[in-house]
Protein backbone atom coordinates (compact mmCIF):
# COMPACT_ATOMS: atom_id res chain seq x y z
CA UNK A 1 0.00 0.00 0.00
CA UNK A 2 2.36 2.85 -1.25
CA UNK A 3 -0.42 5.27 -0.94
CA UNK A 4 -0.29 5.10 3.00
CA UNK A 5 2.85 6.22 2.79
CA UNK A 6 2.73 8.52 -0.16
CA UNK A 7 5.88 6.49 -1.76
CA UNK A 8 4.37 6.78 -5.09
CA UNK A 9 2.23 10.00 -5.72
CA UNK A 10 1.84 11.73 -9.22
CA UNK A 11 3.31 14.70 -9.52
CA UNK A 12 1.06 16.81 -11.56
CA UNK A 13 -2.26 17.05 -10.07
CA UNK A 14 -4.89 14.55 -11.26
CA UNK A 15 -7.30 16.98 -13.88
CA UNK A 16 -4.13 18.18 -15.47
CA UNK A 17 -3.24 14.17 -16.12
CA UNK A 18 -6.94 13.55 -16.77
CA UNK A 19 -6.65 16.67 -19.63
CA UNK A 20 -3.70 15.43 -21.03
CA UNK A 21 -5.35 11.75 -21.94
CA UNK A 22 -8.30 13.36 -23.11
CA UNK A 23 -6.35 15.28 -25.60
CA UNK A 24 -4.73 12.19 -27.16
CA UNK A 25 -5.95 11.37 -30.70
CA UNK A 26 -7.97 7.81 -30.52
CA UNK A 27 -10.09 6.48 -26.96
CA UNK A 28 -9.35 6.93 -24.07
CA UNK A 29 -10.24 3.23 -22.38
CA UNK A 30 -11.64 3.79 -18.41
CA UNK A 31 -13.25 1.20 -16.78
CA UNK A 32 -15.28 1.45 -13.82
CA UNK A 33 -14.26 0.86 -10.31
CA UNK A 34 -16.05 1.24 -7.72
CA UNK A 35 -14.01 -0.07 -4.76
CA UNK A 36 -10.39 0.46 -4.23
CA UNK A 37 -9.12 -3.25 -5.22
CA UNK A 38 -11.02 -2.55 -8.33
CA UNK A 39 -9.02 0.55 -9.27
CA UNK A 40 -5.73 -1.22 -8.54
CA UNK A 41 -6.39 -4.17 -10.56
CA UNK A 42 -7.70 -1.46 -13.42
CA UNK A 43 -4.52 0.14 -12.93
CA UNK A 44 -2.37 -2.91 -13.01
CA UNK A 45 -4.09 -4.08 -16.30
CA UNK A 46 -2.27 -0.60 -17.59
CA UNK A 47 -5.33 1.93 -17.94
CA UNK A 48 -4.73 5.25 -17.01
CA UNK A 49 -7.57 6.56 -15.65
CA UNK A 50 -11.05 5.35 -14.28
CA UNK A 51 -14.62 6.18 -13.97
CA UNK A 52 -16.82 5.38 -11.11
CA UNK A 53 -20.59 5.54 -11.45
CA UNK A 54 -23.39 6.59 -9.08
CA UNK A 55 -24.87 2.74 -9.93
CA UNK A 56 -22.18 1.05 -8.97
CA UNK A 57 -21.05 2.85 -5.44
CA UNK A 58 -25.26 2.69 -4.82
CA UNK A 59 -25.20 -1.19 -5.63
CA UNK A 60 -22.33 -1.42 -3.30
CA UNK A 61 -24.31 -0.29 -0.65
CA UNK A 62 -26.95 -2.77 -0.74
CA UNK A 63 -29.41 0.34 -2.60
CA UNK A 64 -31.14 1.36 -5.36
CA UNK A 65 -29.94 4.18 -8.14
CA UNK A 66 -32.29 6.25 -6.93
CA UNK A 67 -29.83 9.28 -5.87
CA UNK A 68 -30.37 7.65 -2.26
CA UNK A 69 -26.74 8.10 -1.76
CA UNK A 70 -25.30 10.97 0.08
CA UNK A 71 -22.70 13.09 -0.82
CA UNK A 72 -20.37 11.66 1.97
CA UNK A 73 -20.94 8.42 0.76
CA UNK A 74 -19.92 9.44 -2.79
CA UNK A 75 -16.51 11.13 -1.07
CA UNK A 76 -15.81 7.68 0.76
CA UNK A 77 -15.48 6.01 -2.60
CA UNK A 78 -13.97 8.53 -4.50
CA UNK A 79 -11.14 9.14 -1.89
CA UNK A 80 -11.16 5.29 -2.01
CA UNK A 81 -10.40 4.67 -5.75
CA UNK A 82 -8.06 8.15 -6.06
CA UNK A 83 -5.94 7.42 -2.89
CA UNK A 84 -5.49 3.49 -3.86
CA UNK A 85 -4.67 4.05 -7.92
CA UNK A 86 -3.80 7.63 -7.94
CA UNK A 87 -5.45 7.79 -11.29
CA UNK A 88 -7.65 10.11 -12.56
CA UNK A 89 -10.93 9.66 -12.05
CA UNK A 90 -14.42 10.87 -13.96
CA UNK A 91 -17.33 10.74 -11.21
Amino acid sequence: MPYVIGADLPDMPAGLRFRALLDQPGILGMPGAHLGIAALLAKQAGFPALYMSGAAMSGTMGLPDLGMITIEDVCFHIRQVARSSGLPVLV
